[in-house]
């Protein structure tokens, strides 16, 4: 899945598109995905966190997060230097190098440009949110990208928030289906509390959730209401599932 997708050209892509939505938008302008925020707020929190992801690509090492003055230049020239900060510093670093990430996954410097290319597209879509009521933001996510993000998901933030001791959302096996893409998964929970099993190319369980790629992206971040995803099987344990963090 990840193997077909260029990371770096995706999240230029798509951080340039957040860049012009932030010309655009009021930075006082509320932002629906992100309660208590203003697109002000979501761009510094972008912002910092592709120079925070830059300095560790380049170092190889944890750092924290920088304090960043909020800009007196237009948030969408200082946020087109983050992004022009970071893509040099993913061009810089091998893929494949030793480097630290906050997950209990595979510790390389590829991992970054994966994790903020989906960051990027989750916040494009509260950007565009807060631009426009009623906005869904699901035309902005290429099928093959969402599909990717609902596997950073289970791969990456389900395993995070387990280890960082929050409640599994898993707790029953279910099983998830992108009717747009064909990608399915079941997550099946373990003993003891550990990571759940995540096996692709097939949905089953007590519950299967379906929609298109991009619908899952959005349900399990929590930018849609769950109730747009169809629902086979047990509905309570897919509710369940819904209602529980899966991201952080």
């Amino acid at each position: 899945m990840s193997d077909q997708i260029d990371f770096l050209t995706e999240f230029e892509r798509t951080a340039a598109d957040f860049a012009a939505v932030l010309g655009r938008v009021e930075p006082e302008a509320a932002v629906p995905g992100c309660p208590g925020w203003a697109v002000s707020d979501l761009a510094l929190h972008l912002g910092s966190g592709q120079r925070w992801a830059a300095s560790i690509l380049l170092s190889g090492t944890a750092q924290k997060v920088p304090e960043v003055l909020r800009t007196a230049a237009s948030w969408a020239d200082w946020y087109a230097g983050t992004t022009a900060a970071l893509a040099a510093a993913i061009r810089a670093v091998d893929p494949d190098e030793p480097c630290w990430n906050f997950a209990p996954v595979d510790q390389l410097a590829g991992f970054w440009s994966r994790r903020r290319m989906h960051e990027t597209v989750i916040h494009l879509v509260d950007a565009l949110q807060a631009e426009a009521a009623g906005t869904t933001g699901l035309d902005v996510i290429p099928p093959a990208i969402a599909a990717d993000g609902v596997d950073e998901v289970f791969g990456v933030f389900l395993p995070r928030l387990l280890a960082r001791g929050f409640a599994p959302a898993v707790t029953r096996q279910v099983g998830v289906r992108a009717t747009d893409t064909g990608d399915e998964w079941t997550l099946t929970p373990v003993p003891q509390g550990d990571r759940p099993h995540v096996a692709r190319g097939r949905a089953d369980g007590e519950a299967v959730l379906s929609g298109t790629a991009a619908e899952l992206d959005l349900c399990l971040w929590k930018r849609l209401p769950a109730d747009l995803l169809e629902v086979a099987g047990d509905r309570s344990v897919a509710a369940a599932f819904l209602a529980g963090k899966a991201t952080a």
